[in-house]
């Protein structure tokens, strides 16, 4: 796995300005989103199909316009070599380290590929809102001046100028070629879950959490923000899923 994982990040980061260039010109270019090649493309779930056990009543409901869509057909473009053998072999190493580890035994190599495995989820879901029009605000009649502009020109609380908006996905991505993560292990928090049900939920360049029944196990993510102290971040991310839940 560790060879594949550094082929992978190598891609990513000898690709930046290439891949990053043709979803600025073209929103919806078909090349892969890793390496930047147009060859042999294939769909790459944004979440992989194991987390929600490839459930098809499993929806994300985007909070800005309360479109939904079934997390089976949120997909963004790979390319077969970099989708099929080196994202597989290293999800397949995060299926096996989630069963027969708990979140306090995971080593450094360990937490470095969790904080990567959920900081590329955060990356592909801003693809996606870039690439996903508007169409309408949470259930109001359909605007046409608004559907041909992507969500992600709509993210919110923060500036989401089109020259913002490509510097959020260009550091999301750059993040994904950043060999060591260790400024950032205060930011993850792992928890234990009885819980039997799929969650997920994500603030653009905030957060990212996942809930993994199936593993008995729950991850969190501040994207941007660093701790000096791991209790810390502890404390204000149990306020923020104290207030997502109660929502």
């Amino acid at each position: 796995m560790d060879e594949k994982f550094s082929i992978l990040r190598k891609k990513i980061k000898n690709s930046q300005s290439l891949v990053m260039n043709a979803i600025i010109k073209d929103h919806q270019s078909t090349i892969c989103i890793l390496c930047g090649t147009n060859e042999d493309i294939t769909k790459e779930h944004v979440l992989p199909q194991w987390s929600f056990d490839g459930n098809p009543e499993k929806f994300l409901v985007n909070t800005l316009n309360n479109q939904p869509a079934s997390y089976i057909k949120t997909t963004v473009l790979a390319c077969k070599t970099c989708n099929s053998d080196l994202l597989g072999a290293f999800e397949d190493y995060l299926k096996r380290l989630f069963l027969e580890k708990d979140g306090d035994q995971f080593n450094t190599k360990d937490v470095d590929c969790v904080i990567w495995w959920l900081q590329y989820i955060a990356f592909k879901l801003q693809l996606k809102d870039l690439r996903s029009n508007f169409l309408r605000y949470k259930g109001k009649d359909f605007i046409p001046y608004l559907s041909t502009i992507p969500i992600a020109m709509f993210w919110g609380d923060i500036d989401t100028t089109p020259f913002k908006v490509f510097n959020i996905i260009r550091r999301s991505r750059r993040s994904l070629f950043t060999k060591k993560k260790q400024q950032k292990f205060n930011s993850l928090l792992v928890f234990s879950t009885k819980n039997e049900s799929f969650y997920f939920f994500h603030k653009v360049d905030e957060f990212i959490f996942i809930e993994l029944p199936q593993v008995k196990k729950a991850f969190f993510l501040f994207l941007t923000k660093e701790f000096s102290e791991h209790k810390m971040a502890h404390a204000e991310c149990m306020e923020i899923i104290k207030k997502v839940y109660e929502d």
